[in-house]
Order: structure tokens, then C-alpha cells, then sequence
């Protein structure tokens, strides 16, 4: 389940693994969508600190990431543990002060053959050309699903019966 936490807090590093190109209003967040770029292609956390400032925040599923050293050791478990994860963009918008992202990630969880996906939206409060708050939301169940986890309904304690 650590590994399903991991995948998931991280993931949105996927964000921005493709080239894009941005119609004007996002030009001015292309240096920072190319720094997410690189972190995740060389998986070096160490350059996230020229993506998100110092008390940067970001929201997950499984709770908040506070402070950049925070995250940053998160995607380092991240990068240990799925090595081989890639993501490309499907819609970016922007905003003069935010990035939406609709994402798509792919990568094999260390002890794993399988190859997973996930699908997710992630957006970014951008401020001096970095990050200071970020919220991510994806499609946990189908992740987890494709990692052998079932989805059982609960059990009918009066027989189904109303």
C-alpha cells in the first residue's frame, strides 16, 4: 500500500513529460513546465527546488505535502520506486496565476512486471514562475485495481432484503 501512496502523491511530476506547445496566455509557465520536464526525465528531485517555492503546499488524496523538502523526498521515493514512470499532457490551460493539467502516467511499481496507468487533473497556483500550492486528484481505483486490489460490495447483513 506504501508503494500505491508513493505512485500517487508523485505522480503529478508526470505532469509534463511532452513538449508542448502553448498558446500565449501560457507561455509565460513553459520554463516551469520544462523544469518538471527535467526532473522527471533525469529523476532528480534536487531540481524541483526550481519548481516549487520553499513553503509550497500540495494537496493529494492521501493529505498534504508541506514545505519543498517534503516533496522533494517524496518524489525521490517516487523515482526509487517506479523507475520507469513516464506521463504525458492531454489539456493544459493557464491562467496569468494557474496551470490546469489533465494527465495521463504510466510506469512499472518496483517488485512488479506489470506495467500500470492512471489518469488525473492537477492544478498549480503559480507565483514568480514557481509553484506554491498544487492540487492533484486521479483515478485511484482503477490504479489500484490494476494492482490487484478488488473491489468487493460489502456484505448484506438481512439477506438483501429492504
Amino acid at each position: 500500500m506504501k508503494m500505491v501512496t508513493l505512485f500517487k502523491t508523485v505522480l503529478v511530476l508526470l505532469l509534463a513529460t511532452v513538449t508542448l506547445t502553448l498558446s500565449a496566455q501560457c507561455d509565460g509557465h513553459q520554463a516551469l513546465i520544462d523544469k518538471m520536464d527535467k526532473a522527471m526525465a533525469e529523476k532528480n528531485p534536487a531540481l524541483l527546488d526550481d519548481v516549487y517555492t520553499a513553503d509550497a503546499v500540495r494537496h493529494t488524496q492521501q493529505g498534504d505535502e508541506v514545505g519543498l523538502e517534503q516533496i522533494k523526498a517524496s518524489a525521490a521515493l517516487f523515482y526509487e520506486n517506479i523507475p520507469d514512470a513516464s506521463g504525458t499532457n492531454r489539456d493544459v490551460i493557464c491562467t496569468d496565476d494557474q496551470v490546469v493539467v489533465r494527465w495521463e502516467g504510466t510506469g512499472t511499481p518496483k517488485g512488479s512486471t506489470e506495467k500500470v496507468s492512471v489518469t488525473g487533473i492537477t492544478i498549480m497556483k503559480v507565483v514568480k514562475g514557481k509553484v506554491v500550492e498544487e492540487w492533484e486528484e486521479m483515478n485511484s481505483l482503477s490504479l489500484m485495481m490494476q494492482m490487484g486490489y478488488e473491489l468487493k460490495p460489502p456484505a448484506m447483513t438481512d439477506g438483501g432484503k429492504e
